[in-house]
């Protein structure tokens, strides 16, 4: 597998697991029950909810 294939094949993956794509990317086999997905996405929102704020930079200006 090439580089640019190999990196064709990862962005086909991050927009499978972001819900972007339907489909997988050609083979992948991952389990797609809905447990599965739900422990996924309650992973996903746990590092959200870790990080938010994080990278903003509030200023309170008091006139």
């Amino acid at each position: 597998m090439t580089l640019m294939n190999r990196l064709a094949w990862i962005k086909s993956l991050a927009d499978y697991l972001g819900g972007a794509e339907d489909l997988p990317p050609a083979g992948l086999s991952l389990p797609a029950s809905s447990s599965w997905w739900g422990l996924w996405w309650g992973a996903l929102t746990i590092v959200i909810v870790l990080f938010c704020g994080q990278a903003s930079k509030f200023i309170y200006i008091d006139f």
